[in-house]
């Protein structure tokens, strides 16, 4: 199943980074779990697809590069950077940021039954 994870893992960076709501539920197991940068963690693929909108919104052209990726059983593993930018009421402002990041995907039946994103989270507050 490791180079299964990676596939699905994969197709859900590609969801992503295309900010394909669809697409990221149909790769979410009804009990997704995601967990960010902070250690908090929300279930729930409805729930969470309400959050990935709200997100993509606040964060605007939001992307994930890989550059490292490995597998073990039902585990992927993903190395590389991210970036976006920022919506401040209702303006996207001017620059954009990047932070390097890790990402663990739990894979069950072909689609990411839990999503953790490790990183520094400074990147979070947009400039003043």
């Amino acid at each position: 199943m490791t180079a299964a994870s990676l596939e699905v893992a994969g197709a859900f960076v590609a969801a992503i980074n295309a900010a394909d709501l669809v697409a990221l539920r149909a790769l979410m197991t009804d009990d997704h779990t995601f967990t960010d940068a902070r250690g908090n963690s929300f279930s729930g693929a409805e729930k969470l697809i309400a959050g990935w909108q709200h997100f993509f919104r606040a964060y605007p052209g939001y992307w994930i590069r890989i550059h490292q990726s490995f597998a073990a059983e039902n585990h992927a593993a993903l190395f590389g950077e991210a970036g976006g930018g920022w919506r401040v009421a209702d303006r996207i402002l001017p620059g954009t940021w990047q932070v390097a990041a890790a990402w663990l995907a739990e894979v069950e039946s072909g689609k990411i039954r839990s999503w953790s994103v490790f990183c520094d989270t400074a990147w979070a507050d947009p400039p003043c």
